[in-house]
């Protein structure tokens, strides 16, 4: 099995907000070094997360959400280093740790905050969660990007920030489509085809990522994968990457298993079981060539 790209977990925001105990070496949640370790090479990208709450203050929580990752990659010691550019993460003789951000809210109408995103090694950023925010709409709300946002998406393009549509809305998307001058993604989102949820993707949006360049990661959250919320299953994984390579091509899929952002009971709940993902998509026809794309070379190419 090839090395994994993970194009987002939730670990930092889980063990910073108490939901999950221990460390990034060992804790009770889905992902730290321990299973890393256990399943081969592995490269996580450690989403920081900002909901907006009342009393939160975005961009001084994101700026302890960072710390909090730096201090979790310093007591791992040299078990786990960051990572920022493909060549990076092929070099990497440990486990690998990406940076993103979920919920661009953190800017706070200040396009500067980008810069220093970017000299974090933020590598790719959602631009909204679920509230609406300065930016655009969420999935359950309509309405295209906000005058805002227009001007953000250029930045981050500046800076190589990856715009993610993961959370954000139909109109929304297509308004990122129109303007988008390199590739973007959709971190975590499966086929509206095959379970009928707003956070997913309709077959026309899969094409237009797969036409830009871009990849969709298949997202390990029950609701998404199949009408039962309280399993993750196989089979289901299966389902939704089979019919993103029908449609958007083997070079358009990903990776993201959301580990510590989803609930519910998981077929595949640690690294070390992606091997079954492997063997039961190789029953079904994807080659070699599409494994590896899916497990690191398509997450490679667009972080080229």
């Amino acid at each position: 099995m090839y090395p994994l790209i993970d194009l987002h977990c939730d670990t930092i925001y889980a063990l910073e907000a108490g939901e999950s105990h221990g460390s990034l070496i060992e804790n009770d949640g889905h992902t730290d070094v321990r299973w890393m370790e256990m399943a081969g090479s592995i490269t996580t990208t450690f989403a920081l997360y900002v909901p907006l709450e009342q009393g939160i203050a975005p961009w001084e929580t994101v700026v302890r959400m960072h710390d909090r990752f730096l201090e979790e990659i310093s007591l791992a010691g040299h078990r786990i280093g960051q990572v920022r550019t493909a060549e990076e993460i092929r070099n990497n003789p440990v486990q690998g740790a990406l940076l993103s951000c979920e919920e661009f809210q953190i800017l706070e109408g200040e396009l500067n905050r980008i810069s220093i995103l970017a000299s974090w090694g933020v590598r790719m950023a959602t631009l909204i969660w679920n509230k609406e925010n300065d930016l655009a709409f969420p999935n359950h709300m309509s309405g295209g990007l906000k005058p805002f946002c227009y001007d953000v998406i250029a930045e981050m393009e500046r800076h190589n920030i990856l715009v993610d549509v993961s959370h954000l809305n139909d109109d929304g998307f297509y308004d990122v489509a129109k303007v988008a001058g390199r590739p973007f993604i959709a971190s975590h989102s499966n086929c509206r085809a095959i379970t009928n949820h707003s956070r997913n993707l309709s077959d026309a949006m899969i094409r237009k990522i797969a036409d830009a360049g871009g990849v969709v990661g298949l997202n390990f959250c029950p609701s998404f994968l199949s009408e039962d919320w309280e399993y993750s299953s196989l089979e289901a994984m299966v389902r939704h990457a089979c019919h993103l390579k029908q449609v958007g091509g083997s070079q358009a899929i990903a990776v993201r298993t959301d580990f510590d952002g989803i609930y519910g009971s998981l077929e595949i709940d640690h690294y070390s079981k992606m091997g079954r993902l492997w063997d039961a998509l190789a029953k079904k026809g994807f080659s070699p060539t599409d494994l590896e794309g899916m497990w690191c070379g398509n997450a490679l190419r667009v972080l080229a």
